[in-house]
């Protein structure tokens, strides 16, 4: 694997000096940095392994990040507060790990193209560093340990993420039709409207409500997520014999990210859902996983409305049992215009792209944008199993 480009500047305890001139070259080059990025990694490391001090703080972090692993949230904190060079030092210390990722890969028996790919977030977040910051470095490290650590694989179009399913929701699968029923669990206060109290900072405390989860040991009554993503006050009963719990709070799943850049079409997602399935089984195979989900900008349910059902994001959205959370516009207005960009910039927005002048439109009309977040089964990826209607659940008495 990569590893054998190590070999002749491993020290003789088999560990590679993050700043030799030679590593970092090699290192740009095995995960595919653009040269401009490259070029000024190989500047940065060169400042680094001239201060004796900037260098004994890279090689510390490195340390504590990758070797002893140290809770990453206050390494990372103390890293980006460590003084000017703080976003170069950050891209030094993780392109660093590299000999750390390849063991991590090489035991599991994960091919090389998958490591590389993984680590294409890595230039993406070094051009938005450059972009925002005016200089080169590294900023996204709360989001770049999960791929320094082995935590998150990019498998074709998407990325995935081994994680707990956190979302207060149930599904439930008929056990003939094999239909698809989601309920809320209990607690979450909804509008009148079906979503997530507070969702785009909007609250009613006048007509909203309180979901009420219960099972008896047979029956289970909640109140139904419908198919446009929104919690419906009746409550309705799932019979145990004629609906099977497949997903609840706590289960194993896979978490869906969209990685910036490259066409986003429904064949290419569903192929990687399709390598994730396999990979997972061929990698993992100890790791007992529900399915796929999701919280994204992507599942807001107005996007069936403003766009056309052959669009890249409505046919996304397809895929998915989408399920209300509490949003707002904030992550459509940056993926949509860029970084930073909040409601009160509006009358300043571009319009040069379809979907920003769909959503300008939408936006300035008085209309609201929200998030939301989704489920997948395993066994459903490969395609269409249907929703449950309200009329065949039935309602339970109120």
């Amino acid at each position: 694997m990569l590893g054998s480009f190590l070999g002749d500047v491993a020290g003789e305890d088999g560990n590679c000096d993050l700043l030799h001139p030679v590593y970092v070259e090699r290192t740009c080059a095995a995960i595919g940095l653009p040269d401009e990025i490259a070029e000024a990694v190989r500047q940065g490391a060169a400042r680094i392994r001239e201060d004796a001090a900037l260098a004994d703080k890279a090689r510390q972090f490195h340390r504590e990040l990758f070797v002893e692993r140290l809770p990453h949230g206050e390494v990372n904190e103390r890293l980006h507060a460590s003084g000017p060079d703080s976003g170069m030092l950050a891209a030094v210390v993780y392109l660093g790990a590299l000999p750390q990722m390849i063991s991590c890969y090489e035991s599991k028996g994960i091919p090389e193209n998958v490591l590389v790919d993984t680590l294409q977030d890595m230039a993406v977040w070094m051009r938005h560093h450059k972009r925002y910051q005016g200089e080169w470095g590294l900023g996204q490290t709360k989001w770049l340990i999960k791929h320094w650590t082995g935590m998150l694989f990019r498998l074709g179009r998407l990325q995935f993420i081994f994680t707990t399913y956190q979302k207060p929701v149930k599904a439930f699968r008929h056990r003939q039709t094999g239909r698809i029923a989601a309920l809320s669990d209990s607690g979450v206060r909804y509008r009148a409207d079906g979503q997530v109290d507070g969702t785009n900072g909007i609250s009613d405390p006048v007509h909203g409500w309180t979901s009420v989860y219960t099972y008896d040991g047979n029956i289970h009554t909640g109140h139904l997520i419908s198919k446009d993503g929104a919690a419906l006050r009746t409550p309705v009963r799932l019979a145990d014999a004629e609906w099977e719990l497949v997903l609840e709070p706590g289960d194993t799943v896979l978490d869906v990210h969209i990685p910036e850049g490259g066409k986003m079409s429904h064949e290419l997602c569903r192929d990687s859902y399709g390598q994730a399935v396999t990979f997972a089984a061929r990698h993992f195979p100890e790791v007992p996983y529900k399915g796929f989900v999701c919280s994204s900008w992507l599942l807001g349910p107005v996007f069936k409305q403003l766009l056309p059902e052959d669009s890249n994001i409505v046919r996304f959205q397809s895929d998915y049992y989408v399920t209300p959370i509490k949003s707002d516009e904030d992550q459509t207005l940056e993926r949509v215009f860029g970084f930073g960009t909040k409601l009160d910039d509006l009358p300043r927005l571009p319009r040069e792209t379809t979907l920003q002048r769909i959503v300008y439109d939408h936006l300035a009309a008085g209309g609201r944008i929200y998030g939301a977040a989704g489920f997948l089964l395993k066994d459903d990826w490969a395609g269409g199993t249907p929703l449950a209607s309200e009329v065949e659940l039935g309602q339970a008495d109120t």
